[in-house]
């Protein structure tokens, strides 16, 4: 019987997700945008980086400097593998401190609707203490309230909805101010921290 922790569940699968993540090119073109759009030289934290394929490859190419946090050892080593120079934790998200450190941009594909909704919650706002004034949180989620069960690991999944996520990110001082849709019709939600 799979685990309802996606942490657990996602390195039970590890295998297997690699397999599939790392030749998508899903949502490059979204990415390579935003990217563009940081400065060259901005700090950008990962969160759920997987095997780094092709999100951190991307992060890379673009010059930003980057530090990425998955729950999986089995993902992480494979990233270590790939990019030795970017520093890492082996932590569930919602028990990582975030290196203790602010930074310019926060990015979480794939993560958000994995957790419950008050973990949710609680990331958006401990993403928003670590966001430097100013910087930016790029996150995908469906723009509907839904559940559903993730195709890898067989957990529910959870989105609140654009109307939620966009309270929630207001009321922890974020602004939203782009959405992207990719090929594969992934919502991805660009907020801002504003003071």
């Amino acid at each position: 019987m799979t685990s309802t922790d996606s942490a657990i569940a996602y390195e039970q699968h590890a295998e297997e997700f690699l397999h599939a993540r790392d030749g998508s090119v899903i949502g490059i073109e979204v990415l390579q945008t935003w990217c563009a759009s940081l400065s060259p030289d901005a700090e950008v934290l990962e969160l759920a980086c997987g095997g780094g394929l092709p999100v951190t490859r991307i992060l890379q190419n673009a010059g930003l400097r980057g530090w990425a946090i998955d729950s999986s050892p089995t993902l992480l080593a494979q990233f270590q593998q790939r990019f030795p120079t970017i520093t890492v934790e082996c932590a569930r998200v919602q028990d990582s401190l975030f290196f203790s450190r602010s930074f310019d941009a926060v990015l979480a594909i794939g993560l958000l609707f994995l957790l419950k909704e008050a973990d949710q919650v609680d990331l958006i706002r401990r993403v928003a203490v670590h966001l430097k004034i100013g910087g930016r949180f790029l996150f995908t989620a469906p723009t509907q309230r839904c559940e559903w069960t993730d195709a890898t690991t067989g957990i529910v999944s959870y989105s609140l909805g654009q109307e939620a996520y966009a309270a929630c990110l207001q009321s922890l001082g974020l602004s939203l101010i782009h959405r992207f849709v990719d090929e594969g019709g992934n919502h991805y939600y660009e907020a801002q921290r504003l003071v």
